[in-house]
């Protein structure tokens, strides 16, 4: 990951805004106050609508997707095998019986508990002082087993998504333990990782390649409307109105800049956060066009 390529993120926003100014203050300030409008217009739908539309595609059609990649996943993953493995791995030099861990999880106490107090039996003592330490390290691999559950068929995005959420919320993943060794159906816990851990970063992506559809779209729509109402606008006007134009590209680049930084999210969402040029590190580095990043990454 690189990130010697920051400055010409700040670069874009110069150029563009600088091209705003020129090609507004040619056009004068009438034209360029009905464009500003267009551009507005074009962004506030585009950010109202791509909202509904990424929901509905991300709660349906993507979800249904998810739901039939993660069965299949699910179908060759043995759940307590997997943990079985991970804590082998630990530093702890314990070899574990995955038929005690298959009791210990259809059992009705903590799994937290009960899996130190096993590691503790077959170690002979006890293998951290601290219980927390040791459900610490159990959460990561559980976190680990998911990210690699969604990531055999989905975007890796998803998955480093999905294994944050376990970090951060083991007990809710707890919840999903039954789901994960129950021999007869895998849907019941697809559909719970689709819902809970899948959806939305999906809903994210989908709302970003939404917005760019659409702003494209609304501004070309908009652009001829005001153009065939203005003209082309290089008739002669006074030095004020091609002032006031300069001026107003200013408002109108950074829209365009704002546009810009929903592409960039995208990317850098889609790329993992790994991509020589499209990654958070080039861009938090920068000094201006951060601020519409970090706006879009919150609000998007």
């Amino acid at each position: 990951m690189g990130t010697q390529f920051w400055w010409f993120y700040d670069i874009i926003v110069a150029a563009v805004v600088l091209v705003c100014m020129f090609v507004s203050g040619r056009k004068g300030a009438m034209n360029a106050i009905t464009t500003f409008v267009a551009y507005i217009l074009a962004a506030g739908i585009a950010v109202s609508v791509s909202a509904g539309i990424s929901s509905a595609l991300a709660g349906s059609t993507i979800k249904d997707s998810n739901v039939k990649k993660l069965e299949n996943t699910l179908g060759e993953t043995k759940f307590t095998a997997e943990v079985g493995s991970y804590i082998e791995g630990l530093e702890y030099g314990v070899k574990v019986d995955k038929k005690k861990l298959d009791l210990i999880y259809n059992g009705n106490k903590s799994y937290d508990d009960e899996i130190f107090k096993y590691v503790n039996t077959k170690k002979g003592k006890k293998v951290e002082e601290d219980p927390q330490k040791f459900y610490d390290k159990l959460h990561e691999g559980y976190a680990q087993i998911m990210k690699k559950i969604v990531a055999a068929d989905m975007n890796k995005y998803a998955s480093e998504y999905a294994a944050k959420q376990v970090r951060e919320h083991p007990d809710k993943f707890n919840n999903i333990i039954p789901l994960l060794i129950d021999k007869e159906s895998k849907t019941p816990a697809a559909k719970k990782i689709a819902d809970e851990y899948t959806q939305e970063p999906y809903n994210r992506i989908t709302r970003l390649l939404t917005f760019i559809i659409l702003f494209v779209l609304l501004l070309a729509i908009a652009l001829y409307l005001t153009h065939t109402m203005l003209g082309n606008g290089y008739h002669a006007m006074t030095l004020p109105a091609h002032v006031g134009g300069a001026l107003i590209g200013i408002p109108k680049g950074f829209v365009l800049c704002f546009a810009a930084a929903v592409a960039v999210r995208l990317f850098v969402l889609l790329g993992s956060d790994e991509m020589l040029f499209f990654n958070f590190k080039a861009v938090d580095q920068t000094y201006i066009f951060k601020y519409l990043y970090n706006y879009v990454a919150d609000n998007m």
